[in-house]
């Protein structure tokens, strides 16, 4: 539920006609499946089930960008990928982490991704990233880039105060999913 609370607050972004990154991930992938009935962009995505998800909306403009795929995961990766989102100019990209600190910023696990997502962040008007609570304070071993780059962290009703202090004192916008209940009605009036 954190990651699909997520997915809707990414969603509500995104305006009928822009062209979108989806970057890989769980909480990516949510993203794909959350977008509104209203969407008749583009999308670009470096995730083969975020494609899946997408290839049977004729409405939408579905651009795989290929290279090598990792097993698990389905991401792909490379000079390939690369080249591809370097094609292009993004109204918003959704990215996915391994973590965002204050001061390390955005990080992650797998090095042939950090590549791709500084080429996403550096052609897109609009960068966010996806994290859930448990990624905030968090440091993967990869630097992606400054917390300077992104417009802003998404993340989910678990965000710890002081998580979301430190991120906003480093001059991070932290947006916050609110917590649903069941049937999508929100808790707390």
């Amino acid at each position: 539920p954190r990651k699909q609370a997520i997915a809707r607050l990414a969603a509500a972004l995104v305006e009928p006609a822009d062209t979108i990154v989806i970057d890989i991930g769980t909480t990516a992938l949510e993203v794909a499946r959350a977008l509104p009935e209203t969407f008749r962009g583009r999308v670009l995505t470096n995730s083969v089930p975020a494609a899946m998800t997408l290839a049977a909306r004729p409405e939408i403009d579905l651009l795989l960008c290929g290279g090598q795929v990792r097993p698990g995961d389905a991401a792909c990766h490379g000079a390939q990928a690369e080249a591809f989102f370097a094609d292009f100019y993004a109204d918003q990209a959704f990215l996915g982490s391994g973590g965002v600190h204050a001061q390390a910023g955005l990080t992650d696990y797998h090095p042939p991704e950090v590549a791709t997502r500084r080429t996403i962040i550096a052609h897109a008007a609009a960068s966010y990233v996806l994290a859930d609570s448990g990624k905030l304070g968090a440091i993967a071993v990869h630097r992606v880039c400054p917390l300077d780059a992104i417009t802003a962290v998404l993340t989910d009703h678990e965000a710890s105060t002081e998580a979301v202090d430190a991120l906003t004192a480093a001059g991070c916008r932290v947006n916050i999913a609110p917590e649903e209940g069941p049937r999508g009605v929100r808790g707390d009036g």
